[in-house]
């Protein structure tokens, strides 16, 4: 029997990791929430743009949702560079804009000074911007490796919370004959297809690792039209380029996958197309798959306390966001309207506490 595991970066930071953006981009301005902490000859573009819209933004935390309000899509009118490359002027029809080669913008003027011209195309920023996300990739690379090296807990708590997610929802007689595959959003990889004793039969690293120094950002191209500038910012674009593991190629899922369970993964849309692709190759109206989330507890509240209720509720409306935009993509549409009903009325829709399932290691697991 089989089972599917995706983690995103939720169960990192359960295991003590800080592996926010936020907590890098704090770290690299020294707390000090000012670009001028950062050297300018280590500045990168992108340091400039966190800098201009600063923490009140909500894109200040998102990496990938601010790389696709610059280069594709901020509001009904464009991205921010459309906006940028935009000035008002007051004619005859005030709605219409004028484009402008110049403008006036910290982002246009770092980067035309770093390319020693004053006139600089939206095409020429777009590539200056894309160059300077693949320097940033490393630069975040080189933070997350010193945040794995420094926690000596964070292997040993990796591999207790990956226990209790296998065993989640499983007959304790049966959990031993499931095998087990996992999909990581996360850039580390404490978990492997070599760790045969954990019963993992196949590891993914999607968006590349630390192993491999191959990590990115990116956006998600269901929308992005095949000659939209923004293209070569997409996650299918930028994954051609990642060569995997021979070990890594093997299949994640099949329609005979019994469950697939899901921990610390903010379910954005950013990442659709991928539970698309997985709900589609498991056939998830028509079989017999589970879907398990999993949660953790943490302080939610302005006193530090717990408030579980609000933890669910916002998962309820996550799940509810995924499942009604992959129902939409179904042929039938009366089977996607009806899928979030089905899985319930089958059991086959489940949200659980991960803490419930925490034991003890077995004394025959051996951290490498």
């Amino acid at each position: 029997m089989h089972q599917l595991i995706i983690l995103g970066n939720g169960f990192d930071l359960t295991c003590g990791l800080k592996s926010k953006f936020s907590d890098f981009y704090r770290n690299r301005m020294n707390a000090a929430c000012s670009i001028e902490s950062i050297p300018k000859d280590e500045r990168n573009v992108w340091d400039v743009i966190l800098s201009e819209i600063g923490e009140n933004d909500p894109l200040w935390c998102n990496i990938e949702s601010l790389i696709s309000a610059y280069v594709f899509h901020d509001d009904d009118l464009g991205s921010r560079l459309d906006h940028m490359y935009e000035q008002l002027v007051w004619t005859i029809d005030p709605s219409k804009p004028n484009r402008s080669e110049h403008p006036d913008n910290a982002v246009y003027n770092y980067v035309s000074t770093c390319l020693g011209k004053e006139n600089v195309s939206q095409d020429e920023l777009t590539h200056f911007l894309l160059t300077s996300l693949k320097d940033y990739e490393h630069i975040f690379a080189s933070y997350l490796e010193k945040q794995v090296d420094n926690n000596n807990k964070y292997r040993e708590k990796a591999v207790e919370y990956y226990a209790a997610i296998r065993n989640a929802c499983i007959n304790k007689a049966q959990q031993k004959n499931y095998e087990t595959s996992i999909l990581n959003f996360n850039y580390t990889t404490p978990l492997k297809s070599e760790d045969q004793q954990l019963g993992i039969v196949a590891a993914r690293n999607i968006h590349g690792s630390l192993d491999k120094t191959d990590t990115i950002f990116g956006i998600d191209g269901k929308d992005v039209a095949e000659d939209h500038p923004a293209v070569p910012f997409t996650k299918t674009y930028r994954l051609m380029s990642l060569v995997p593991y021979e070990s890594e190629t093997a299949k994640l899922c099949d329609s005979n996958t019994r469950f697939i369970k899901i921990f610390g993964h903010s379910l954005s849309r950013a990442d659709y197309s991928y539970f698309q692709s997985i709900f589609d190759t498991v056939n998830l109206y028509g079989g017999v798959t589970k879907l398990v989330f999993l949660y953790k507890k943490y302080p939610n509240k302005s006193d530090k306390t717990v408030d579980e209720q609000a933890i669910r509720e916002d998962l309820y409306s996550r799940i509810s966001h995924l499942l009604y935009e992959y129902g939409s993509t179904l042929d039938n549409k009366d089977h996607g309207k009806n899928l979030m009903h089905k899985l319930l009325l089958e059991q086959r829709l489940l949200i659980k506490d991960v803490d419930e399932n925490i034991s003890v290691l077995p004394s025959n697991i051996y951290l490498l």
